[in-house]
C-alpha cells in the first residue's frame, strides 16, 4: 500500500515537472509575429545613407499585407521600390531617392500567417554629407 502511494506521487511530481516545462517554454516562445531588428538599426546614427531597409521578423510575414514607409526630413517620404523577400522572415525596401543627411522614421506593418496584424515604428540619422541611394 505505501509503495503504491510512493509510485503515485513520484508520478504526479514528474507530471508536474513536466508541465511546467512546457507551460515555461510557451511563455517565453514569441506567439505572434514581432520585428526582430533592422538595418539600419532601431535609433542608429549611420555616416552613409543606406541603399535599402532591411526588417527581420521573428516568422515569415505575409508579403502581400506588408507596408513600409521611410519619411525624412520636413516629413519628406522617402521612395522605395517594391518590397521583396530576402529570407523566409526578412523584408527588403530598396531605397529609389537620395537621403540627405537627418532624422528619418521608418513605419512598418504587416501580417503573420495567423492573422495578426502588428506595426511598429523606429527612428534613425543619417550624418552630414550622406546623399547616397538611388540616383
Amino acid at each position: 500500500m505505501i509503495q503504491s502511494i510512493d509510485i503515485r506521487v513520484r508520478r504526479a511530481a514528474a507530471l508536474a515537472v513536466i508541465a511546467a516545462g512546457a507551460l515555461l517554454g510557451a511563455w517565453r516562445a514569441p506567439v505572434h509575429l514581432q520585428l526582430m531588428r533592422s538595418a539600419p538599426a532601431a535609433n542608429a546614427s549611420v555616416g552613409i545613407a543606406p541603399d535599402s531597409i532591411r526588417l527581420w521578423f521573428s516568422q515569415a510575414p505575409e508579403l502581400k499585407l506588408t507596408s513600409v514607409k521611410v519619411t525624412g526630413p520636413g516629413a519628406a517620404v522617402v521612395a522605395l521600390a517594391p518590397l521583396a523577400k530576402g529570407d523566409s522572415a526578412l523584408v527588403v525596401a530598396a531605397v529609389k531617392a537620395k537621403m540627405p543627411a537627418g532624422a528619418y522614421t521608418v513605419a512598418w506593418r504587416t501580417m503573420s500567417k495567423d492573422g495578426h496584424v502588428v506595426r511598429g515604428t523606429f527612428a534613425f540619422t543619417v550624418g552630414r554629407g550622406a546623399d547616397r541611394g538611388a540616383e
